[in-house]
């Protein structure tokens, strides 16, 4: 028999019954949806024959893939920020730490809670992407990995409001932390290594070459992203943006490989910060 973490089973008991559940769901995909019907009337509007151009259906799955990961980025420090200073808010969180669950079993099982609610956007979320399968250029496998990277841009993410929440007391502070390290995350990865190219070329008169810049701007979520649809797309964006082209086939990573590293360690760590933060609250319960 499968065992299933205490927390993760109660937390999706106690979430999926109720009217958010479905309720964010539609919404998501409702959003989804009208935005590609958007994209669909402006291409006939632009069209010269009135209608739908077939070669434009790359753009739509990179337009909607840009979307969904917007969405993903917004909808989960909301989902994670607020699931251990909830607790301490509800008054619950004593009952909680005096059960036998270890301090991992209650990090993961809110993570993996808040998360499974994301998975179940993202698979829903399939029948909207495989529109694109009709006018082709777009392969199964694709998919898998765009959906694979919104997976574990989530958890990242994810793991980012577990750790504000372990951290701050109130829900409200740990949201606005929460979208701060990310908006850093997104934001100024960019803009320091746009400052440390400047420093570069000042230093020893020339930019950063092309694995120096993938060190900082490795943990940018919209460069993994744009680095997973760059090969569809049929040219090298991410060079374009980080302004590089020197020793590019040197590196045996990637850039969107270099953001799942990044994640990994990211979500590692702050796994682990949430752990020390509750373990020393249990050690004064005991």
């Amino acid at each position: 028999m499968i065992m299933i973490n205490p927390v993760l089973r109660r937390e999706l008991k106690t979430k999926m019954r109720t009217w958010k559940a479905p309720t964010l769901l539609v919404i998501y995909l409702a959003i989804l949806a009208v935005f590609g019907g958007l994209i669909l009337s402006i291409n006939e509007l632009e069209s010269y024959t009135g209608g739908f151009d077939p070669g434009n259906a790359l753009t739509i799955y990179f337009l909607l893939a840009g979307c969904q990961l917007g969405l993903i980025i917004i909808l989960v420090p909301a989902l994670t920020s607020g699931t251990i200073s909830g607790e301490r808010e509800r008054q619950t969180l004593d009952l909680l730490l005096i059960t036998k669950l270890s301090p991992f079993s209650i990090i993961i099982g809110k993570l993996m809670a808040s998360i499974s609610q994301i998975i179940l956007l993202i698979l829903a979320s399939m029948p909207v992407f495989s529109i694109i399968f009709l006018f082709g250029g777009v392969s199964a496998s694709n998919i898998l990995l765009l959906f694979f990277f919104f997976i574990a841009t989530a958890v990242m993410v994810g793991s980012i409001g577990i750790f504000c929440s372990t951290f701050f007391r109130k829900t409200t502070t740990a949201t606005v932390v929460s979208y701060l390290l990310i908006f850093i995350l997104s934001i100024g990865t960019l803009v320091g290594l746009a400052l440390l190219n400047q420093y570069a070329y000042i230093v020893r008169q020339q930019g950063l070459t092309y694995g120096e810049s993938l060190l900082i701007a490795g943990a940018n979520p919209f460069v993994g992203f744009l680095s997973v649809i760059q090969n569809q797309a049929g040219y090298n964006i991410v060079s374009d943006i980080l302004g590089v082209r020197n020793n590019i086939s040197k590196i045996p990573f990637q850039p969107w490989q270099v953001n799942i590293i990044f994640d990994a360690i990211i979500t590692c760590i702050m796994i682990f910060f949430s752990v020390i933060r509750i373990r020393p609250v249990m050690r004064r319960r005991k």
